[in-house]
Order: C-alpha cells, then structure tokens, then sequence
C-alpha cells in the first residue's frame, strides 16, 4: 500500500467513525489522472454535508466507463494492486463512472432513450446517459531526470515525441547531444484502458507521421490502450523492447522514479509541475514546442493548459455546448475533443463523469447535484483543482459548458428535462 493510498484509507475509517449516522453512499470511479482532484474534493463536499459519503477507486478510464455503463461494480471493489483508492466500494450500484476518454457510439447505442451498456445491470431502467466535462488536463511527457541536465531541462518537440513513443527514437543522445550515445529511453506507457492515453494517442493523430515515428498506422488510432489489447486498435502492436506497461498514474509515476532514464505521458498531479498536489514526485516534465505557435516552448502549467484550452486548433470539436434537444441528448456532443492548439502547451484535453438520469435514492441524486455545483462554482474546489495541475473550465474556452451543464444537467434552465432526477423524464425509469 502507498503512503497516498495509506493516508486515503486512515481517513476513509475515521471519517466513517465519525458519521455513522450517514444515510447516503455514492460509488464512483475510473479515471486515475483525475483521482487524487476528485478524492480532495470529496473529502472537502463531505466536510460540507456528513450524511453523504463518495467512495472512488482508480481503476483507469476504461474501468470506469465499463463498470458505469454496465452497472458492474466489480471493477471498483476488486481494484488492480497500486489502485489510489478513497473509501470503501458498499453495495452493488455504480452511480458515477469517470474518464479522460470520451464515450464512444458503439458505447452509447441509443442514448436518447438511455439504452446504454447490457441488460440487465445496464438496461433501460436508468434513463438517458449524461456525460460532462469536469475540469481541462495537460497531459505531461515526464522523466527521471538522472539521464538530462537539470540545469538545462528537456524541451521537445512533436517530432521527437512521435518517435520516442513510437519506437523510433530510443537513445537519449538523440534528444540531448550532451548525454552519451547508449543512453537507452526506457519508456513507461499506461497499459490499462486509460483516459491518458486517450488524449495522448488524439494528439499524436493529429502530428505523427511515417517521418517522425514507427507508428504502423497513420494517423495514430485514438485509444484507450496504447498498445493493441485483443481486438482492441491501440498505437503500437507490440510493446517495443524499451517500453515497460504500468496500471494506472500511481504505477506509471512509481516506475518512472525507479528507472534511471525513463520517460512516459502521465498526469501533472503525478510529477513536480503540480507541487501542492498530494501525489506529486520528483519527477521533471518537458516543455513542448507548439509549431502552431510559431514554435514557442510551453511547460504544462496551469496558465499554459488554460491558454491552449482556449485557442484550440485545426481537428477541433464541440468548440460549443450543445444548443438544441436533439444536440443536447447525444454525450458525445458535451466534450470538446483537442488535438492541436494555436496557443499554450499543445497535448491537452478535458477530463469528465458519466451519469445517469435517474436514480433510484434521490438523495444519491440529489447529493450528485450539489457536488458538481460545488465542483463547478466553490473558490475552494477551484482550487483544489489548480493544485492538482489542472485547469477549472470557468479558466477555459469551455466556460459556457458549464453554464450549459448548470442549465441542462444540474437544473432545469434549459426547459429540456434532462436534468438529473427531472420529475418528468424519471416518471418513465425506475432509476440507477
């Protein structure tokens, strides 16, 4: 158990002691870039409200969406070894699934009348599947830095990137003249379905070219699995024999401060660019050029993944929130997908939550609202998410999605009935 995990778990018991009269647990899970910002807000919003207490367990963005949109909670009671987790998963519903990656029309086969995942735990009894983008996330190219000068750092460009997480660039001294030919890059690379490598594979799409990278095919899949995983398309087929898999941000981190000369794509909150983070690590991160930037270097900070955020570039999706019904219906259409930008660090994305409509304990329903209100619109979740590395959507070309979110998701502004619990819409279900 690590000391984060350790300190999660003494936490969890004694907060457990002291509201034992809590009438209300929520399970949540999935992402863990996002896990140690959830976690500290989770224990902020039950200082705010004892009688609702929110468990979460980092599985990874694909374990979060498949236990949601199946309803399968074995997933986050049953966590891989290394797993952050908070609390402890009670009962058999999974009222919120979390990811980096964006859910898929194949996952949603009709999310209009919320016929999501496999009867019978993933029926139609939940009502239509709600998806929303929580905060923006910079994802970082990480690396022990006994290998590179610290007084010079590493900066990067998409070229030198694209090679090394394809394969094709394994020497150090192809990166740094001043480091001795030999030096091998030895690559960590996220080898569960994760969000992480989500944004990091939609980024390669769009700079990755048969030049810069050994990638097979071009443009790079966008995937959870950054390797091929059974019938699953990730970017590479095999792992090459610099590359090392972990499960999940911790594991990735904990990697990397182990191996001398080791780089991956990993969360800010997991490397010394996020300092006030609970989980940071020694861990150095490169700055990146942004060729749509006239080659300007970005360290992933929060001011520079605010920036990017708000100039998004060429492949650029859902720039706006959904306007109408029928638009406002479709998760797919509340997240906005970033490949490139023209401006700020370039590998950069938005972490979400998947939800139901409907749920059977209104006061878990209820208890939803009021977090992701505080979420969106409390200083001091603002700044729970800064510390963490992060970007609050208030700070990002994404701010009118969380008046849109309020209004739609979060109440009823909107007119649409949509919103969680919505009287109307939930007369038809019999809820989560």
């Amino acid at each position: 158990m690590t000391r984060n995990q350790l300190a999660c778990s003494v936490f969890a018991a004694a907060l457990s002691f002291g509201t034992a009269h809590a009438q209300t647990t929520i399970n949540a899970g999935g992402s863990s870039l996002a896990a140690p910002t959830y976690i500290a807000e989770f224990q902020a919003y039950t200082k705010l409200n004892p009688k609702v207490l929110f468990n979460f367990a980092a599985v990874g963005s694909g374990g979060g969406q498949s236990a949601f949109l199946t309803n399968n909670i074995t997933t986050f009671s049953s966590p891989p070894a290394g797993t952050l987790t908070y609390g402890t998963i009670v009962g058999t519903q999974v009222d919120i699934g979390a990811s980096d990656a964006t859910l898929s029309a194949s996952q949603l086969t009709n999310p209009a009348t919320g016929s999501y995942g496999t009867a019978p735990n993933g029926s139609t009894a939940d009502g239509p599947a709600i998806q929303i983008p929580t905060f923006g996330v910079p994802i970082t190219m990480a690396y022990n830095e006994s290998k590179v000068p610290t007084t010079a750092g590493l900066t990067l460009t998409d070229s030198q990137i694209c090679g090394v997480l394809s394969g094709k660039i394994t020497d150090w001294h192809t990166l740094v003249s001043t480091i001795p030919a030999g030096t091998t890059i030895n690559v960590t690379y996220r080898s569960d379905g994760s969000g992480t490598s989500f944004l990091t594979t939609q980024h390669l799409n769009a700079v990755c070219n048969a030049t810069n990278s050994n990638f097979p095919v071009l443009p790079v899949p966008i995937s959870k699995y950054f390797i091929t995983t059974g019938t699953t398309t990730g970017a590479l087929p095999t792992a090459p024999a610099n590359f090392t898999g972990e499960s999940g941000s911790a594991n990735v981190a904990a990697n990397l401060v182990a191996t001398a000369g080791s780089f991956g794509y990993l969360s800010p909150d997991y490397t010394s660019i996020a300092p006030l983070s609970a989980n940071t690590t020694t861990l150095r991160v490169a700055k990146v050029k942004n060729p749509l930037a006239g080659n300007v270097a970005y360290a992933p900070t929060v001011v520079n993944t605010q920036l990017a955020l708000s100039h998004v570039g060429p492949g650029s999706t859902n720039a706006t929130a959904p306007a109408t019904l029928a638009a406002a219906m479709d998760p797919q259409n509340w997240v906005p997908a970033v490949p490139q930008t023209t401006a700020g660090y370039p590998i950069v994305g938005y972490t979400t939550m998947d939800l139901s409509t409907c749920y059977a304990n209104k006061t878990a329903g209820t208890a939803i609202i009021k977090f992701l209100t505080a979420e969106y619109n409390t200083a001091s979740f603002v700044t729970i998410i800064k510390n963490n590395g992060f970007a609050p959507l208030a700070n990002t070309a994404a701010a009118p999605y969380k008046t849109a979110v309020l209004n739609t998701f979060l109440g009823n502004t909107s007119g649409y009935n949509l919103n969680i619990d919505n009287a109307t819409t939930c007369a038809s279900y019999a809820g989560r």
